[in-house]
């Protein structure tokens, strides 16, 4: 994993998710697989439904950085940040 993806998974480990869909299951095998080993490679779907879940749940999630990955990642564009 690269640094912002262990960003990303930590930053899930706080989201409230629905207990019945796979969100929630998601987030939990990818904070094992960080868990087992923060240094191996997720594979494609996996780094996809990473981000697709930061971006789904961006407004809890604090961490700026991660939040703009998962945009430019889910919309193509880079995002502006206004403080």
């Amino acid at each position: 994993m690269t640094y912002l993806e262990t960003r990303a998974v930590t930053a899930l480990r706080s989201v409230r998710m629905q207990e019945k869909g796979w969100h929630a299951r998601r987030a939990a095998f990818l904070n094992e697989l960080m868990a087992r080993d923060a240094n191996s490679r997720l594979e494609q779907r996996q780094v996809d439904d990473l981000w697709f879940l930061v971006w789904r749940y961006r407004r809890q999630i604090p961490d700026l950085d991660v939040v703009a990955e998962a945009n430019e990642i889910v919309n193509g564009v880079l995002s502006l940040a206004f403080y």
